[in-house]
């Protein structure tokens, strides 16, 4: 059973615009990697924990994308959902504004179900 929002197109458009932003911060983040020696003769940990982080957020800005593209297909379109995916987004590099727009929808759905 799917739970419809009355303001589910805000949210939508709000998640997807969270999930355009970190993308952005993502891919900023992977061309900041061009300055670094990649594979130098001691492996660098930092780089390797930079890439790490890089590639988990980008899965979640991709997973971010989808509940809001194609609701209840990998995720459900819930509140819930939306504000652990905001949380997320912030800590896997995609940036504080992405954060904010996906937290955004999740409160407008909080203050619906209530």
């Amino acid at each position: 059973m799917t739970k419809h929002y009355k303001n589910e197109g805000i949210m939508k458009i709000l998640t997807i615009l969270g999930a355009l932003v970190g993308l952005v911060y993502i891919i900023n983040g992977f061309a900041g990697l061009a300055g670094y020696g990649f594979l130098p003769t001691i492996v660098n940990i930092e780089l390797l924990d930079r890439i790490i982080t890089l590639i988990i957020g980008l899965v979640i800005v991709v997973l971010t994308f989808l509940v809001a593209w194609k609701p209840n297909k990998p995720l459900p379109f819930h509140w819930l959902i939306l504000l652990i995916l905001a949380i997320l987004l912030v800590i896997f590099a995609a940036g504080i504004w992405a954060c904010v727009l996906v937290l955004i929808a999740a409160i407008i759905g909080l203050i619906e179900e209530l």
